[in-house]
C-alpha cells in the first residue's frame, strides 16, 4: 500500500448524467499533483467536496456523502454529478491504493478554470480529483469546545440562500480562522452560535446533545451542513431505543445536557467543557457509539437509507 494517493477523474464522464460504464482514473504522484492556476476552486474556493473515513476498503456512509455532494453542487449551480460514476471512481481510487484498513478520503469538484483571467486559452471544464490518506491522524476522543458567534439568525438560510449555508463548499477560510481562534482559547473545537443565541455547528463538525432518552441536533434549516455522521448517530440512537429529533437548540442547553457530542468522518467526540465550564460527559458513551459505527455498518446503512430526510 502506498502512503498517499491522488487520483484525477474526467469531468466529461463524472459530471455527465448520460455517461455509462467505468470512468477513467489517473493516478498522480502527490508531489506532482496540480490544478490550473486559473482554477476557480483555487482562486475563489468555488467548488464542493466530500470527505469520509475508509475502513477495510469501504468508504463509510458513502451513500449519504454522494447525496449531499449533489445537493451542494446544485446550490452552487455546478453540473450535477453522475452519482454512479462518482461512486465507481471513488472505489477505483481505493482499489489502486491496495488493501486499506483505515484511511481518509476526500473528493473535490471545482468549477474549473476562469478563462477571463488569462490572455491565453485555457480549458474551463471542472476539475475532479480524490485524495486517499492512510496516515490521516485520528481525532482525540475527548475535547473542550468554545462558542463562537456568527452574524446569522435562525432564518438566515431562508432569507439569504446566496450565502450557501448548508452547502459543503471549498470556501473554508472562515472555518480555518475559527480553528485558529478556538486554539487560541485553549479549546480543541468550537460551536458556532447565531446572534440570537442558538447552536449551529462546528467549523468542521456537527453537534448533538443527549438529554435523558432523547438525542437532538440543530435542524439543518437553521443554516448548517446536514452532517452525515450526525445521521449515523441518529441511526445508533434509534436502533438503541432512544428518541431522536431536529430542534432549534438554545446555547444554554449545551451546559445542561447529559452529553454533548461533536462528530465528523464517522467518529464521535465527547465534549468535556464549554467556554471553560465543565459539563457532564462520559467517554464510555462515545466509545459505545464509535464501536457501533465501526462494527454495525449494515444496520446503520439500512437505517439511514430508510430514514434520511429528503
Amino acid at each position: 500500500m502506498t502512503d498517499f494517493g491522488v487520483f484525477f477523474g474526467r469531468a466529461d464522464q463524472l459530471l455527465d448524467p448520460g455517461f455509462r460504464g467505468e470512468p477513467d482514473i489517473r493516478s498522480v504522484e502527490p508531489a506532482s499533483a496540480t490544478v490550473p492556476v486559473f482554477d476557480l476552486g483555487l482562486l475563489r474556493g468555488d467548488g464542493v467536496f466530500e470527505a469520509t473515513t475508509i475502513v477495510d476498503d469501504v468508504p463509510l456512509a458513502w451513500h449519504l456523502h454522494v447525496r449531499r455532494l449533489a445537493q451542494s453542487a446544485a446550490a452552487l449551480d455546478l453540473p450535477a454529478p453522475n452519482l454512479p460514476a462518482v461512486e465507481a471512481f471513488v472505489h477505483a481510487a481505493i482499489r489502486l491504493m491496495g488493501p486499506t484498513a483505515h484511511a481518509h478520503l476526500k473528493l473535490v469538484i471545482t468549477r474549473g478554470a476562469d478563462a477571463t483571467l488569462s490572455a491565453v486559452s485555457v480549458p474551463t471544464e471542472p476539475t475532479v480529483f480524490a485524495i486517499v490518506d492512510p496516515a490521516f491522524g485520528r481525532k482525540s476522543p475527548e475535547i473542550a469546545i468554545a462558542t463562537l458567534e456568527r452574524e446569522l439568525l435562525r432564518d438566515s438560510a431562508q432569507r439569504a440562500p446566496w450565502l450557501l449555508l448548508g452547502a459543503k463548499t471549498l470556501s473554508y477560510a472562515a472555518n480555518m480562522a475559527a480553528r485558529r481562534e478556538f486554539e487560541r482559547r485553549g479549546a480543541q473545537n468550537a460551536v458556532f452560535v447565531t446572534r440570537d443565541g442558538y447552536v449551529l455547528e462546528g467549523p468542521q463538525a456537527s453537534v448533538a446533545l443527549r438529554e435523558g432518552d432523547r438525542v437532538v441536533t440543530p435542524h439543518p434549516r437553521i443554516g448548517i451542513l446536514h452532517g452525515t455522521t450526525q445521521i449515523e448517530l441518529f441511526a445508533w440512537a434509534a436502533l438503541s431505543g432512544l428518541e431522536i429529533g431536529y430542534e432549534d437548540i438554545a446555547v444554554e442547553r449545551l451546559l445542561s445536557a447529559d452529553r454533548v457530542w461533536m462528530m465528523g468522518a464517522s467518529f464521535v467526540q465527547s465534549v468535556t467543557a464549554v467556554d471553560g465550564r465543565p459539563i457532564a460527559h462520559d467517554l464510555a458513551d462515545a466509545d459505545v457509539v464509535n464501536a457501533f459505527m465501526q462494527t454495525e455498518r449494515a444496520a446503520i446503512d439500512a437505517w439511514t437509507r430508510a430514514h434520511v430526510p429528503g
